[in-house]
C-alpha cells in the first residue's frame, strides 16, 4: 500500500487475490464470507471460500465422508457414498429382529439386520431354535411342535398303568398326568 517506485501509483503491476477467513485452519475458507483483497498472503486467511463448516477442521472439500449425519466433504449431502442397511428392533436380544426397519450406515444399538423373529419378547423363540413340546412355534417356521414324537394317552383312573379302553385318548408330545400310552384296561 505504498508507492515504492515514486510513480504516483500504489502496488501497480502486482497480482492481487481474494482471501477468506479460515477459522479452523484446514486450508479452506468459510463459504459465503466477505473477501479481503491483497497482493500478499493474509494471516489466518486462504484464497478459497469452499468450507461448509469453518469451525471443524475435519469437515472440508475432499474429506472422507463419515457415517455421522454431517456433510463431511461439503458436497451438499450428508453420509453420501456410504453403505446403508436396514436395522430391526431386537427386543429380546436373541439376534433376530422384528417389525419395521430403520435405515442406517452404521449399526444401531438394540437392532439387527434381519426381521425373522416371530416372537421378539422371548429370546428362546427364534429361527433355528430347537422345537420343544409346548404348543408354540419355537423355531419360527409357522409350524408348532413339528418333528416331535406324539403318542395317544388314555386315562388311567385306577393307577394300574393300563388306560381305559372305552375312553378317548389325547394325542400329545408330552406325558399327561394320570394317563398312559395304552388303552387296554
Amino acid at each position: 500500500a505504498v508507492d515504492d517506485n515514486c510513480n504516483g501509483q500504489v502496488d501497480e503491476g502486482l497480482q492481487f487475490a481474494s482471501y477468506y477467513v479460515d477459522g479452523d485452519g484446514d486450508g479452506f475458507g468459510k463459504s459465503m464470507s466477505a473477501a479481503q483483497t491483497s497482493c500478499v498472503p493474509v494471516a489466518g486467511k486462504v484464497t478459497n471460500a469452499s468450507d461448509c463448516d469453518d469451525m471443524n477442521a475435519t469437515v472440508k472439500p475432499g474429506a472422507a465422508e463419515l457415517c455421522n449425519g454431517v456433510d463431511d466433504n461439503c458436497n451438499g449431502t450428508a453420509d453420501d457414498g456410504l453403505t446403508f442397511a436396514t436395522y430391526f428392533v431386537d427386543g429380546d436380544g436373541d439376534g433376530f429382529g422384528f417389525g419395521t426397519g430403520t435405515s442406517a450406515c452404521s449399526p444401531v444399538a438394540g437392532r439387527v439386520t434381519n426381521s425373522s423373529d416371530c416372537n421378539d419378547g422371548n429370546a428362546n423363540i427364534k429361527p433355528g431354535a430347537t422345537e420343544v413340546c409346548n404348543g408354540v412355534d419355537d423355531d419360527c417356521d409357522v409350524q408348532v411342535d413339528e418333528g416331535l414324537t406324539f403318542a395317544d394317552y388314555w386315562p388311567d383312573g385306577d393307577g394300574d398303568t393300563f388306560g381305559n379302553a372305552s375312553a378317548s385318548p389325547i394325542n400329545s408330545c408330552n406325558p399327561i398326568p394320570s394317563r398312559v400310552t395304552n388303552g387296554t384296561d
